[in-house]
């Protein structure tokens, strides 16, 4: 994925669920971390924010999706 852009950010269990919303609707997308794995075994998974993109031809459909997981904490890639 060369282009991306940021739909979401949030926590690891949320991110997670925004991703299989966006596969079910066959949108590919991108999960990474702030810190990465080394952090979050010796933090905890609860300080570490979570990000996601798609591409830029699916970020808006792909806001609409993964706003149902948290309201509206989905990024406005306009912003």
């Amino acid at each position: 994925m060369d282009e991306k852009v940021l739909v979401y950010r949030g926590s690891q269990i949320h991110a997670e669920m925004a991703r299989e919303i966006l596969e079910q609707n066959e949108i590919p997308s991108l999960l990474t971390s702030e810190h990465g794995a080394g952090f979050v075994m010796r933090a905890g998974g609860l300080l570490e924010d979570y990000f996601l993109y798609v591409r830029p031809d699916q970020a808006e459909k792909a806001i609409e999706l993964v706003a149902v997981v948290e309201g509206d904490t989905a990024v406005d890639p306009c912003k």
